[in-house]
Order: structure tokens, then sequence, then C-alpha cells
């Protein structure tokens, strides 16, 4: 008889774990911008006791919870694959970098009691001011979860000082427990809190203005194509909130965050920085535009992505997904919404004008389509350069070359004897189930709204009263 197909390679592997992060990332941003919209209606309510605000912020309190449940299920399902897929990473996250993950659960304590109060409560506090105020800390507890999560994903790109990665089986002629060579340590028990050291906290708030950016996109994106519609003052008021922090977040991210992130990047992993950049070459050649930018000339010369063995270098794809992606859909993203932001802030001044009147009508009748679009592919160009672009290298650092050849990159190895478990091989079918769950999750996220946004409205028994 023949053999079942296994799945096993670290390609294989890796996309199944990529589908199932993906979809996680998207659930997590959806409740993360939902919370964060509804607190936001709730102060301007509490500001002008407009009704529409007050309603928009109890719609988006429910939302959010909905993505937070499901969020919350399929965020375990995805941590228990990765801890079958990625079994030897347990044997490495136990000094390195288990402090986020500890401090994590108390976030999503605060999450799961915080949050039901903020949601029932509607309406049974008399003080909306302090009702508010549990709104504020159920979202914080939201975001301190990513924040430690993405502390977590920025370690793994970024060394941080005083972690030490030791090849045990160099060293010793030993491995742990038969799956991996490698043991991570901290120089010193304090360096524990280098874990959030300042690289990573760049990396940390880029993601979380990453997550804002997509999920005020989306709803700006509805709110456009309903006040297409109707043309009702009340979502002119939505998208005078929606769309002008989509614009000023985009350049925050883009010329600020982003920037910072680029120089990060250029200091410590000159090899990723080959791949972004699509330094196709072999050795040491001036680029004229990445010299500019980061040091503004245009006489710098960098390593070429080929300058490095075949083995360590990351996959030439990430510089589509970071160019193309990341960089060029955010602009994008960015020109369509400072473009409508200045015609809803300043319709007197821009109304004088035939041809901005027609430009405003092409951006607002195309934004229904590509705002979504352009931030869902930003983000996940974004995502994509960051994880793919440190493989094949975890906990990654850069050392001089003594022989004067390019820099030394150095790390824990994704594949064998690194991070994937070399004894798990499981039928390509079952695969494919669990690629199917992972794609069903958000879908049964995004029903569920649905659903409760086209539940019937409650009709109030009117008693008459006779004299």
């Amino acid at each position: 008889m023949m053999d079942q197909p296994t799945l096993g390679a670290p390609t294989d592997v890796r996309v199944v774990s990529a589908v199932g992060i993906l979809a996680h990332l998207a659930i997590a941003s959806s409740f993360l911008g939902t919370i964060l919209l509804a607190i936001v209606a709730e102060f301007l309510y509490i500001r002008s006791r407009n009704q529409f605000w007050y309603d928009t912020a109890r719609t988006f309190s429910v939302i959010s919870t909905i993505f937070f449940g499901v969020g919350a299920a399929f965020g375990t399902l995805v941590e228990f694959g990765l801890v079958t897929l990625w079994s030897n990473f347990i044997s490495l996250i136990g000094e390195a970098i288990v402090l986020p993950f500890y401090l994590e659960l108390f976030a999503f304590l605060i999450e799961v009691i915080i949050l039901p109060l903020y949601v029932f409560t509607w309406n049974k506090i008399r003080n909306q001011a302090l009702h508010w105020v549990i709104g504020i800390v159920a979202a914080l507890g939201g975001y301190y979860s990513a924040y430690n999560i993405l502390a977590v994903m920025a370690s793994l790109s970024m060394r941080p000082p005083g972690l030490e990665v030791v090849n045990l089986y160099q060293a010793t002629g030993q491995s742990v427990v038969g799956l991996t060579d490698y043991v991570i340590k901290w120089a010193s028990p304090i360096d524990a809190w280098n874990v959030f050291w300042w690289g990573a906290n760049v990396f940390i708030f880029h993601g979380i203005l990453a997550v804002v950016i997509l999920t005020w996109s989306i709803i700006a994106a509805i709110y456009l194509y309903l006040y297409i519609r109707d043309r009702k003052p009340e979502r002119l008021m939505m998208l005078k909130i929606l769309v002008p922090t989509v614009a000023v977040l985009t350049a925050i991210q883009g010329f600020v965050i982003g920037h910072l992130q680029g120089e990060l990047v250029l200091q410590d992993d000159p090899l990723k920085l080959a791949a972004l950049e699509g330094m196709f070459w072999n050795g040491l050649k001036v680029d004229p535009l990445t010299s500019f930018l980061a040091y503004g000339s245009f006489n710098h010369a960098f390593w070429g992505y080929f300058s490095w063995p075949a083995d360590v270098r990351p996959p030439s794809f990430v510089f589509v997904f970071y160019w193309v992606f990341m960089v060029i859909f955010g602009v994008l993203l960015g020109i369509w919404s400072g473009a409508l932001s200045l015609w809803y802030l300043f319709p007197n001044f821009f109304g004088r004008f035939g041809w901005a009147r027609a430009l405003a009508n092409f951006f607002e009748k195309s934004g229904i389509y590509l705002m979504p679009f352009f931030a869902a592919f930003a983000s996940i160009g974004g995502a994509v350069s960051a994880e793919s672009g440190r493989y094949p290298f975890i906990l990654v650092q850069v050392s001089s070359n003594p022989s004067g050849g390019p820099p030394v990159i150095t790390g824990v190895p994704v594949g064998p004897s690194g991070l994937l478990n070399p004894t798990l091989y499981f039928p390509v079918w079952l695969a494919v189930l669990v690629l199917i769950v992972e794609v069903a999750m958000p879908s049964l996220a995004v029903f569920m709204v649905y659903l409760y946004l086209r539940r019937s409205p409650r009709r109030e028994e009117v008693k008459v009263v006779e004299y």
C-alpha cells in the first residue's frame, strides 16, 4: 500500500503557521480597532450628548466583543498549533522571552473581566464618564496584550541587548532533549527587561498603528458607501473622525515610525535590508536611493543580497511585499485618506472649485473599494516583510567579519535542529483541514457582526393612558 503524503518540510509548515497567524492577526486587529472606536464615540457623546455617538459607541462595543470572543478561542487554537509545529520553540522561550508572555496573561485577564462589564452596563451606570473609564480600561487591556506579544515578535527580529544564543552542540556535543542544539539565556537576570528595549518599542508601535489604520480604513469605507447612498449628516460626522485619523496615522507610520524601523534594520540586520530594498548583487555597491534615505548622501555602498550564502539569505520575494505592498499601497492609502480629509474638513474652501468637487467625487467613489484594499495589503506586506524577512534565523544578530567580507549573520535556525519539530509528520489532508479552519474563523466573526447589525430594532410599547 502506498504511503500517505505527509507534511514535514519547513516551507510547508511555515505556510500553515503563516495562514493561522495572519488570520488571528486580522481578528485581533478588528478587536483593537473597534474597541478604540467605541470609546472615542462615547467620549464624543459625553461632550455633545448627541444620540448618534451613543448608538455608535454601544454598537461598536458589541462588535468588539464579538471579535474578542472569536479571537480568544482562535488564538488558543493558533497557540497550540505553534507549540505542536514548532515545539523546539518551547525550549528557547523559557528564559529568553517568557516575561512578556507572563505579563500578557494579566492583560488578557483585564480584557476578559472588564470588557463584558463595559458591554453589559450600558444604561446601568448613571455616571456616563465612569462607564467610559471602564471602556478605556478594557481597551488598555487589549492594547497591553498586543504590546507584549509584539515585544516577543520584535525580539525574534532584533535580538535584545544582553540576550545570548549558545550553540550547545558545538560547545558540548549535546542537544536539548534531542530536538534543538540551542539554548537562549540572559547575561544577567535583570536583562530580561531588555525585551522592551528601544528597538522593540519602535517595532511594537509600528504594529499597533498598522492595526488601527487597517480597521479604521475598513470602517471608513463602509461609512463612505452609506454616505454616498443617502448623504445623511451623521455619516459625514463619522467620516470626519475616521478619515483624517487614518491620514494622520498613515503619515506618522511612514515618516516617523517607519523611518525609525528602517534605521534599526540598517544597523542590526544588513542582510534583511538587502532583501527588503532589492539589493540583488554580490559584494559592495552604491545604492543612491537607500544611501540618501539612510545617510543623506548618494554615495554610500551596501553589501548586496548575494554576498551571503544561499542557506542564510531570506526569501527574495520579501522585496515585493515590502515595496509594492507595504510602501506603495501605504503611500496610496495616505493619498486617498488625505484628499478626502481635506474635502470633508474644508468643504467651504474647496467647494468653490469645480476641479476639487470632481476630484472629491472620484476619491469618494473609488475610496469605498481602494481604501480597505490599500490598508489590507499594506498590512499584509508589513507582516510578511517582518516575519519572512528574518528567515531562516530568529533572534538575529550581526557581527563584523574579520576577513573583511559581509557581516556575519547568526541566530537560531528556523528549520531542523533549530525551531522545527523534526519528529512531526502529519497527512496533507489534515494540513488542508487546518487551513480551512484558519480561514473560516475570521469569516465566522464577520458573519456574526453581520447578523448583529441586521437584527430587527426593538420596538418599545407605547402605553396609552386615558383620562
